[in-house]
């Protein structure tokens, strides 16, 4: 399994769920972070590699 990180909140991502299924079984909105896996962003459609840790980080927007 490979780890989500939200603000030091640590979940469980099971096998063959991607980063958009795993933040909104989670109740949160996959298009408020980018997501990187070894500091590098990945699409939220990736299905993350056994053993990874995912970090979502918060994004604003708006003027």
């Amino acid at each position: 399994m490979a780890r989500l990180n939200i603000s030091g909140s640590v979940s469980e991502i099971p096998s063959g769920m991607t980063i958009q299924e795993a933040v909104s079984a989670l109740g949160q909105h996959p298009d408020s972070f980018l997501f990187l896996i070894d500091g590098r962003p990945v699409p939220m459609d990736t299905v993350p590699p056994e053993d990874s840790e995912v970090r979502a980080m918060r994004v604003a927007s708006g003027g």
